[in-house]
């Protein structure tokens, strides 16, 4: 056994964990709190020598040669070995505490400089993440080691340093022992990835500060303290400002020990639950409108530098998102002094998941029965309970901080009993989380029941039934690729309980390795075992921009629900400590995507209440296609929206005089004129060949009736039902469809096709009738009558695709815009007259897929046609072929088409989140069994 595979051995001469905190040398910089000028910090990170080695054994006693790598950093992100993407089976055999034989190790050294002022002090280091341990040698002296690759690791090397030029080396195993707790579901990279620095210390420094803080009353370990309101010093605080995550106040507590001033930011605040199962923030039911966090990033690996970090939560709060969970360990320390500042509920999960356990036999589960699962032996135990420690000692003060997780997806056993008394005993001002104590039905002592991906049936009867502990969806609404489509339904579910306290979506961006301007993912980097890109499930792309599911969950989480009866306009306040007087309701009535009326609100409404308001507007009698009501509440930036359809009467423009085009029969053709126009119906296929206007060719080949979309991530489960793919006995085969024409007749100047859709190798899904009527201002009348077959799944979508030539990039639609949605994601949007490009429809999917449908349609212009219809219809308007969408697995693999391809659709299937989540709601299911859809065509000049 090797000394990093001893459960014994995890760590040497590794210092106590402490709060974090970085002393300074004077009140005024404490103060400030920019810990770069304090004498007694010294950041390493930058440029280090490295050299790397496939094996351990073959490091040499003296390394000749090195080279340069940035500190911090991941050395597969330079080039060392390569990234390695597996969600659930270890990346080795599953032989605990055993790794493998050939273990990669990267050496790293840097010279660094110490004056006197330093020498006559204790000198301490700082290592805030290194994967997967360390062992630290100062002037070529072993000073100790330490695994926990998202844990502090701190060391004394007052006597090993000298006035002058020093010298460490750090020695860094790509595996060891920990890597057993390690399985996350991300990319496994190696190397110093967080934070180097010395702390210099007086000599009887005090080793660690705790301070706590409820509603009325601080308490501080050390008793020489003050506390600031800013850079006011407060002699006493008697009725404090509460810390919320609406209302983040912070005081500044600064510590005085010796020559050190050491700050702290400190929000008053309590954690507790009621009678009712709610979760109370200073007493107030609050909501968890939350996202699961990872360190991720297509360039940097694990890195999250400050600026980045808070540049995310920034995007957090601008979607709504007031509640973290750092799946699946803790992030560097500074991420909670920024969530303090922005104000975030936080879930701490501590860095342990052994969720390949599950996989170490065929077929996965948690058979936690077995003797097998480490968290069931106790020579394990230190290991789970010292990480558990870890966390709460070092992040201890922070009020961002709501709940401790005892860490993700590692069965249950007696080590996470232990865990989870030593923190209820530790602190009991928080609640104490673990999903995995579903396993034993929640029969321990956690506070919170908590589940993954559960229907919105399952959450339900949680919420009714006698366990008063909130129930938390710790994972939910998986937004991987197109989506997620199914957090509306959820929230409507949540507010109806008080017990149901809320969950994290899963998860916030992609996980993705940026190469030659490509986004990679698991398998391109020849993994033995990988899961393609399940890591590419991101509520935001890896670039953090927003996609539609951002903004979906941005409309599902915010914080304003309007109800309008006629002209009076009820708003509800659901912020916990925000009067809605700080915003600006700005209120539209827009006619057929014109607007007619609007005014401004200052609503001075209280939390949790709601307050009636009449508007000043009258409707018009009639509008060609419709009216609504648009309400945005405005502070920086949107902070909520809400569209109401108005009660107004549609008519249509109709031509006093209509005749019916010529219509001449040729052979297998039929020939069409009238004003200006000319059209060519292909009897033998059933459809337009031609559709020529002012002497110009509107189509580039004839349209089809379809079904197939391009799979969504989203649709990974129910595609191989829909497609044929590997498996050629078990779907309808949808992506290879053949359309037969049975029949085919002009009867009163109308042509009328009768056929079938069927996939290869199986009987027809969809026996059709389709009649053409074509007016003599060349308008055409197109009514779709349909069976499909009783036994069939239910259709991707059903409509009809047109091609056009490929200039016709612009377009004009009134419809749910302007970004795409769909019938179970719609709800960032709203109905109106928007202008677009086949560029701007593009979404960049890491993996392409189905993107740029809009649903409530009733007008779309391009190429010189016009698609209108009575009742509302969903488009698509892109460079690429669902074909091609479909078979392409990179955005550089795609081809545009020679085309445009315009899809006018009856109807699109739903989004849903059945990546991971429950299967797609059936009220979002193309499931109708008998069709009826009817739209026109006419050149734009004439209607």
């Amino acid at each position: 056994m090797r000394s990093y595979e001893d459960l014994n051995l995890i760590q040497m001469n590794r210092e106590p964990q402490r709060a974090y905190y970085i002393p300074y040398d004077t009140l005024e910089k404490a103060l400030e709190g920019n810990k770069e000028k304090s004498a007694y910090y010294k950041l390493l990170n930058g440029e280090w020598k490295f050299a790397y080695f496939e094996r351990d054994i073959d490091v040499p006693q003296v390394i000749a040669k090195w080279d340069k790598i940035n500190v911090p950093s991941n050395w597969q992100m330079y080039g060392y070995d390569v990234p390695y993407y597996t969600n659930i089976n270890y990346p080795y055999p599953v032989d605990p505490p055993y790794v493998p034989d050939d273990n990669p190790c990267g050496v790293y050294s840097l010279d660094f400089d110490l004056d006197n002022k330093w020498i006559d002090r204790d000198a301490y280091i700082v290592f805030e993440g290194v994967n997967s341990c360390l062992y630290l040698y100062v002037n070529d002296i072993l000073v100790g080691h330490s695994q926990g690759s998202h844990l502090q690791s701190e060391f004394n090397i007052s006597k090993y340093v000298k006035e002058g030029t020093n010298n460490l080396t750090v020695k860094v195993l790509k595996w060891c022992a920990g890597s057993y707790l390690e399985d996350q579901d991300f990319f496994r990279l190696s190397g110093i990835f967080r934070d180097v620095y010395l702390l210099s210390r007086d000599k009887n420094c005090v080793k660690d500060i705790e301070i706590h803080a409820d509603s009325k009353i601080l308490t501080v370990s050390e008793k020489d303290y003050a506390i600031y309101d800013g850079l006011n010093k407060i002699e006493k605080l008697d009725n404090p400002i509460l810390w919320n995550s609406e209302k983040p106040y912070l005081y500044t507590v600064i510590v005085k020990s010796f020559t050190e001033y050491i700050p702290f930011k400190v929000g008053f605040r309590e954690v507790s639950v009621s009678e009712r199962g709610e979760l109370l923030i200073n007493g107030v039911s609050v909501k968890l409108k939350g996202v699961n966090r990872h360190d991720t990033h297509p360039v940097l690996g694990h890195y999250a530098p400050y600026e980045y970090m808070k540049a995310e939560l920034l995007k957090m709060k601008e979607l709504n998102i007031n509640c973290i969970r750092t799946s699946h360990y803790p992030p560097a320390p500074e991420f909670f002094n920024l969530c303090d500042e922005i104000g975030f509920y936080v879930v701490e999960e501590t860095d342990i998941e052994t969720h390949g356990f599950g996989t170490r036999n065929t077929g996965c589960g948690y058979d936690i029965e077995s003797s097998d699962w480490i968290c069931k032996q106790k020579q394990w135990e230190n290991a789970f309970v010292e990480r558990a420690e870890r966390m709460v000692e070092r992040d201890k003060n922070h009020s961002c901080i709501i709940m401790w997780s005892m860490g993700n997806e590692s069965g249950y056993g007696s080590n996470h009993d232990a865990m989870i008394a030593w923190t209820k005993n530790r602190d009991k001002s928080r609640l104490v989380h673990y999903e995995g104590a579903s396993l034993i039905e929640d029969k321990c002592d956690v506070d919170v029941v908590s589940r993954m991906y559960t229907s919105i049936d399952k959450i339900e009867e949680h919420a009714t039934n006698a366990d008063m502990r909130p129930f938390f969806l710790c994972e939910y609404s998986h937004a991987m690729g197109n989506g997620p489509g199914d957090a509306w339904d959820y929230w409507q579910t949540i507010y109806k309980y008080p017990k149901l306290i809320g969950g994290c979506v899963w998860e916030w961006a992609d996980h993705t390795v940026l190469e030659d301007g490509v986004y990679k993912y698991g398998g391109d980097f020849r993994e033995i075992t990988h899961d393609g890109n399940f890591c590419c499930d991101g509520m935001v792309f890896a670039d953090r921009s927003f996609k539609a599911g951002s903004l979906e969950v941005k409309a599902v989480y915010q914080y304003i629900k309007t109800d309008l009866q006629g002209n009076e306009l009820s708003v509800t306040n659901l912020y916990d400590f925000t009067n809605l007087s700080e915003y600006k309701l700005i209120w539209k009535v827009q006619c057929d995507g014109q607007i007619i009326k609007g005014g401004e609100l200052i609503c001075d409404i209280e939390p949790h209440k709601t307050k009636k308001y009449l508007l000043d507007f009258i409707l018009p009698k009639s509008c060609k296609l419709g009216c609504y009501l648009d309400i945005s509440l405005m502070g920086e930036y949107e902070a909520a929206m809400e569209q109401h359809r108005l009660p107004v009467e549609i008519k249509e423009n109709t031509c006093t005089f209509i005749t019916s085009a010529e219509f001449i029969e040729e052979n297998n053709s039929i020939k069409i004129t009238g004003e200006n126009f000319t059209y060519l119906f292909n009897k033998h296929y059933g459809n337009f060949s031609s559709l020529i206007i002012d002497g110009e060719e509107r189509l580039a080949a004839m349209p089809k009736l379809s079904v197939w979309r391009a799979p969504t991530d989203n649709d990974r489960n129910i595609k191989y039902r829909w497609g044929l793919f590997e498996d050629n006995m078990r779907g309808e085969n949808f992506n290879r469809i053949f359309s037969k024409v049975y029949s085919c007749e002009l009867k009163e100047n109308k042509i009328i096709v009768n056929g079938s859709l069927a996939g290869i190798s199986r009987s027809p899904f969809l026996r059709f009738s389709i009649t053409y009527e074509v007016l003599s201002y060349g308008e055409i009348k197109l009514k779709l009558q349909g069976s499909v077959k009783d036994s069939s799944v239910y259709l991707p979508r059903l409509g009809f695709e047109f091609f056009m030539p490929k200039a016709n990039e612009e377009f004009k639609y009134y419809g749910m815009g302007p970004v795409e949605n769909y019938i179970d994601m719609y709800h960032h949007t709203k109905v109106g007259i928007y202008e677009s490009t086949t560029a701007k429809e593009y979404v960049p999917y890491i993996v392409p897929q189905e993107h740029g449908n809009h649903t409530k349609a009733k007008l779309v212009e391009i190429g010189g046609l016009k698609f209108t219809a009575e009742k509302e219809f969903d488009f698509n308007i892109s460079r690429y072929s669902s074909e091609t969408l479909t078979n392409a697995m990179h955005a550089d693999e795609l081809i545009e088409s020679d085309n445009i391809i315009v899809r006018i659709d009856y109807k699109n299937s739903g989004i849903g989140s059945n990546s991971c989540g429950p299967e797609l709601l059936e009220k979002y299911r193309l499931m109708e069994k008998d069709i009826k859809f009817e739209f026109s065509i006419a050149p734009m000049n004439k209607i």
